[in-house]
């Protein structure tokens, strides 16, 4: 049987042709008008996000590789602290990244799908002035009266935060973290927070092989794994585009196996310095 294309078979297929996908409080994204670009705040997070590392470090990487699959290239911008957080938020940027679930913020975000596995948070001290702590039994209480140095901005988990906010031990908000461990080998924190492999880069990259030396380091617990994310604006009109592009590349980029293959460059070092 032959069929005969009318009228409205041709507008249904160019209706198809242009619509792509639905974007945020029923806004259309036609075709023609995709975009092509993403923006994405960062900061100096290595390696995990860094403007010095390769592909700027491996959460980046993955992502700018994710987003490649599906047409869109991605563009970053990095900020100290926080303000790649607070830029993304309001809308000057699309997206930020890397962050973890935290409750609040998706009244602001959309969560992507997981972008990496990250390790845990780490105490680091001096070899020369231990801290009590296990991490197979976190007791909070153990640090009651020691300062410790973190990140402005950095949520560390409800236990920490609440601590924190009780001033059972002294929290020192610093914008970098070479800053904390400048104060720990000083003598003036008496540990850094830090995710273990962030804080074992910035040790390489900014200190002697000496000063590292005398730094050691535990994990704040043995809890479950958690992950990165990219979070995607809710105040740009394209902001559900992006999510269902970058989550459609993401799954791509793990069929493929390029992204156990990034992994895999990422075991081997390729993302430390």
């Amino acid at each position: 049987m032959k069929f005969i294309r009318g009228p409205f078979q041709k507008a249904g297929i160019q209706l198809l042709v242009f619509l792509l996908l639905a974007g945020p409080a029923g806004h259309i994204v036609l075709a023609e008008e995709a975009p092509k670009t993403i923006s994405i705040a960062s900061e100096e997070y290595p390696p995990y996000t860094s403007r010095k590392l390769k592909d700027h470090g491996i959460d980046a990487a993955i992502v700018s590789a994710a987003f490649r699959l599906v047409g869109i290239e991605t563009r970053f911008d990095f900020f100290p602290g926080a303000r790649s957080y607070i830029v993304a938020r309001v809308g000057e940027m699309d997206a930020t990244l890397p962050w973890a679930r935290r409750k609040g913020r998706e009244k602001d975000f959309y969560y992507s799908d997981p972008v990496i596995a990250v390790d845990m948070e780490n105490f680091f001290f001096l070899k020369s002035a231990p801290i009590d702590w296990d991490p197979t039994s976190p007791d909070l209480t153990r640090l009651k009266g020691l300062t410790i140095a973190a990140i402005t901005g950095h949520n560390y988990g409800e236990a920490f935060q609440n601590a924190e906010k009780s001033a059972l031990f002294e929290v020192v908000r610093l914008s970098q973290l070479h800053q904390g461990f400048s104060m720990l080998l000083a003598g003036r924190v008496d540990a850094v927070i830090s995710k273990k492999y962030v804080g074992a880069s910035v040790l390489a990259e900014r200190f002697t092989a000496e000063q590292h030396a005398k730094v050691i380091s535990h994990p704040v617990s043995r809890s479950e794994v958690k992950y990165d994310y990219l979070l995607i604006s809710k105040q740009g009109r394209h902001g559900n585009y992006y999510l269902k592009a970058f989550n459609r590349g993401l799954e791509a980029l793990h069929e493929s196996g390029a992204y156990q293959r990034l992994m895999d460059d990422f075991a081997r070092g390729a993302y430390v310095k």
